[in-house]
């Protein structure tokens, strides 16, 4: 029994889910695609309303076939289990954050961000080869990225960073004027 726990640890430590640990791991030797179980490490959450600790679970969710980055020649599927919480002191639900997990897609934040290095440096279609995806789940995936990004990124405030002259303007203006 103890292999099989240490087994666990290896891959909960190779993975690196932060809060999370490895309880179950499955390979698929045809389709070389590892699928791996996850829980969070602590059986507790913190109230976002009142700041109380609580371990009173109202239910429990399960997401499958979240897309993380591959390990060597195989992909990886995780199935990650969370907790919603009922806070005694406030009597309201929450669920805690995942932080690893992308909002609007079934994948880590980790796996879009090397997706997005692909594709712009390819394209969507061979990164989705790559990755063994449906094109269109990548691309729709790649794009709410990208405005999540755009939304955390704050803005310049309106300045002006780079003045650029369009060459085409120019050169029309010049032919223009000499006549």
């Amino acid at each position: 029994m103890a292999g099989i726990s240490d087994n666990l640890g290896f891959w909960t430590d190779l993975l690196n889910l932060p809060g999370f640990v490895v309880v179950h791991r499955r390979e698929d030797t045809l389709q070389k695609r590892y699928h791996f179980t996850v829980t969070p490490q602590h059986p507790i959450g913190v109230c976002p309303h009142c700041g109380k600790a609580t371990d009173s679970v109202k239910q429990r969710r399960t997401g499958d076939e979240i897309a993380d980055l591959p390990i060597g020649t195989h992909a990886v599927s995780l199935t990650v289990r969370v907790r919603q919480f009922e806070c005694e002191r406030c009597e309201m639900c929450f669920t805690p954050p995942i932080e690893f997990l992308a909002e609007g897609a079934h994948a880590t934040e980790r796996f879009l961000e090397r997706a997005a290095e692909l594709i712009r440096c390819a394209d969507v279609s061979n990164a989705a080869k790559f990755f063994r995806l449906p094109e269109k789940t990548l691309e729709r995936w790649y794009y709410t990225y990208l405005e999540r990004q755009q939304q955390a990124t704050p803005s310049s405030g309106g300045k002006i960073r780079r003045l650029g002259i369009d060459e085409l303007s120019l050169k029309n203006d010049i032919g223009n004027s000499s006549s």
